[in-house]
């Protein structure tokens, strides 16, 4: 899984992904997971349509997009290359609505296994977020 960038964490940078790729080793037992709140918070852009096609198109040059086998849905409480790590409810973060749905219609996302990882707070829930979820993908 990607990450935000905090600290002295590893793996903020699609190379660095690679690199441990490269360092496991047996290269078809490894996949990714695309975590969408680290991805922005790392610096990568998703607020829009364009910026998810150009995101992705960077993580298919890194690692190949065939080593992408899931993703952690979340909007992001942080600015764009903040390495702020808080999650926030679908929609209503710095990646928006628009970009959301951007995410959520990228043909390489829905044929992945999607798992929200959103807070749970007297603004939404579980089930709420849900929902806001599956508006955006229709």
């Amino acid at each position: 899984e990607n990450t935000a960038g905090q600290k002295n964490s590893l793996g903020s940078r699609f190379k660095d992904l690679k690199r441990i790729m490269d360092e496991i080793g047996e290269q078809d037992r490894v996949g990714i997971c695309f975590d969408t709140c680290h991805a922005f918070a790392a610096g990568y852009d998703l607020r829009t349509q364009k910026a998810v096609n150009e995101t992705l198109s960077q993580l298919d040059k890194e690692t190949g997009l065939q080593h992408l086998k899931a993703v952690h849905l979340n909007d992001s409480v942080g600015d764009l290359g903040s390495h702020l790590d808080r999650h926030e409810h679908i929609g209503l973060g710095k990646i928006g609505e628009k970009g959301m749905k951007a995410i959520l219609h990228t043909p390489e996302i829905r044929r992945l296994p999607i798992v929200m990882e959103t807070p749970v707070d007297e603004r939404r829930d579980d089930r709420g977020n849900l929902a806001k979820a599956l508006q955006l993908a229709k």
